[in-house]
């Protein structure tokens, strides 16, 4: 009997190091990889911009430029997944590593009843401020944004002083905005918002890790796991860009061993990190593990008995909740704190069914039991592949502002979703031939949110 190879018995064992390390650095990364891909995509050169842009997509600028999208996103906007229906976006990448900038925040006095919000995004996706009326002077102020380890100019001592975690700020500013001849009037409110250098700060190039993204501008999990791009050349493209922006934007402090463990396989925080540096074992291990943290982030939640609706218990802000960080940047990147916004997720009807456009279903809010939501409420409806979904109305999502909505006699109110168009289409949701999803928005969510229960959608064979 032959002994072990000693020799093959290590490689074995560094492969299932970084098998692990490839799993749980996937896990991590994936929220910051896409902010970064995100940037570079919107913030690429002019040419590039117009080209790459999908058709319809006016979110794109130069970094620490403002863009006003003047109308709300339907099918033609493909930047961001599962975007809303209901609200101008006001987009802007901010970049603090040569000094603070300063935000206008609207006066709220001058549009009484329009909500509206500007939220700031770390690089890791973390909503860790939002401004508005909840919380800034009704008159309108400026706001000064400092990047880590930034210092603010004796000139602006006074002004409120928002700290960012890291120095790639990304600002979704959303408007609540109704149908074309409600435009004009949201469209003056997002015109207040400004972005300016503060004092002595010189505006230079793109990060770098932005500037030299490696390879295409793909979400690594759509390629993966959506489009099955092969395993070895998504993972390499994946860690490289993602040790990059490690360098750049180092996580909480609390979050360093854990990076110094990704070392242990060779993933480390460098701007001139090279894939070909790493041995054939890490090499191998590190798509394994990629390879199962895609299966891994793509089935979160799924692993449980199949309900009509999921409420995410936290978004925008999310501590250790690693996994849940990276399934919401998958499902709906820049989410908002539940503070702000709550969501609900429905991909089965009332008997555990997936929704697919094959059956047409009702959904029914009791008079006395609308969505607890201060703000405003809105199902929008999502195709396969986490966009608006084209239809002959023109309709992605119904609302408490939606016109010309019937309600019964009792005042509740039916919500019919279905691939062919029904007599009456007044309350019509319209939906693909086949698979879809479900996504209610409670914007200033009332207390006990978490408890209410959201109406199941009843199915009917079309």
């Amino acid at each position: 009997m032959n002994a072990p190879d000693p020799d093959l018995a290590v490689v074995l064992a560094r492969k299932a190091l970084a098998r692990s390390v490839g799993l749980a650095a996937f896990v991590y990364g994936y929220p910051l990889t896409e902010t970064y891909r995100t940037c570079a995509m919107q913030t690429a050169p002019q040419a590039e911009r117009r080209a790459g842009a999908s058709h319809g997509s006016d979110v794109r600028a130069p970094l620490n430029t403002l863009h006003h999208a003047p109308r709300p996103s339907t099918h033609e906007d493909r930047d961001v997944v599962t975007p809303a229906n209901d609200l101008l976006y006001t987009i802007a990448w901010v970049h603090l590593a040569h000094g603070p900038m300063l935000l206008t925040v609207p006066a709220s006095s001058r549009h009484p009843g329009r909500y509206f919000v500007l939220p700031l995004y770390d690089a890791y996706t973390e909503n860790f401020e939002n401004l508005g009326p909840r919380n800034c002077n009704p008159d309108g102020e400026t706001v000064v944004l400092v990047g880590p380890g930034g210092t603010v100019p004796e000139s602006l001592a006074g002004h409120r002083v928002v700290h960012c975690p890291t120095d790639l700020v990304w600002l979704i500013g959303r408007i609540l905005v109704g149908d074309e001849s409600d435009w004009l009037a949201a469209r003056a409110l997002q015109s207040e918002i400004r972005l300016a250098p503060a004092p002595g700060t010189v505006l230079q190039g793109r990060p770098s890790a932005v500037e030299h993204w490696d390879g295409p501008l793909v979400d690594a999990m759509a390629a993966a796991f959506e489009n099955g791009e092969p395993a070895a050349q998504v993972a390499q493209r994946f860690f490289t860009n993602m040790c990059r922006e490690l360098a750049e934007a180092p996580g909480r402090v609390e979050d360093r061993a854990l990076v110094a463990w990704f070392g242990q396989a060779g993933l480390r925080p460098d701007a001139a990190f090279s894939w070909d540096s790493l041995d054939e074992p890490a090499r191998e291990g590190l798509i394994e593990g990629f390879a199962e943290g895609v299966q891994l982030v793509g089935a979160a939640g799924r692993n449980r008995r199949p309900k009509p609706w999921s409420m995410a218990p936290a978004t925008g802000r999310y501590g250790n909740e690693f996994l849940g960080r990276a399934r919401t940047a998958y499902l709906g990147l820049g989410a908002l704190a539940t503070s702000e916004a709550v969501y609900a997720a429905a991909h089965y009807d009332a008997k555990q069914e997936p929704l697919d456009g094959k059956r047409s279903y009702t959904m029914r809010f009791e008079a006395d039991d609308l969505p607890p939501a201060d703000a405003f409420w809105s199902v929008t409806l999502y195709d396969a592949d986490r966009f608006l979904y084209p239809n002959e109305i023109k309709r992605h999502a119904i609302g408490d502002r939606t016109p010309g909505l019937k309600h019964g006699a009792d005042g509740g109110l039916e919500i019919h979703m279905s691939h062919t168009r029904p007599s009456d289409a007044a309350n019509w949701l319209p939906a693909p031939a086949g698979r879809f999803y479900l996504i209610l928005r409670m914007y200033y969510p009332r207390e006990g949110v978490q408890s209410w229960r959201v109406p199941a959608l009843q199915a009917q064979e079309s």
